[in-house]
């Protein structure tokens, strides 16, 4: 059974929202690090 255009083009917009939060959540975390990293707030990880 075929979906109404409308309801796949819902579908297709809610998975678009969520991957591009997901993104950009992990570019935001990324940027943190990346500026801990330089400020020296952080240093190398030791594992071990």
């Amino acid at each position: 059974m075929a979906m109404p255009l409308d309801v796949a083009l819902w579908m297709a917009k809610m998975v678009w929202i969520a991957l591009s939060g997901w993104v950009t959540s992990c570019l935001t975390i990324a940027d943190e690090v990346a500026a801990s990293l330089r400020s020296g707030d952080i240093g190398a990880f030791h594992v071990g």
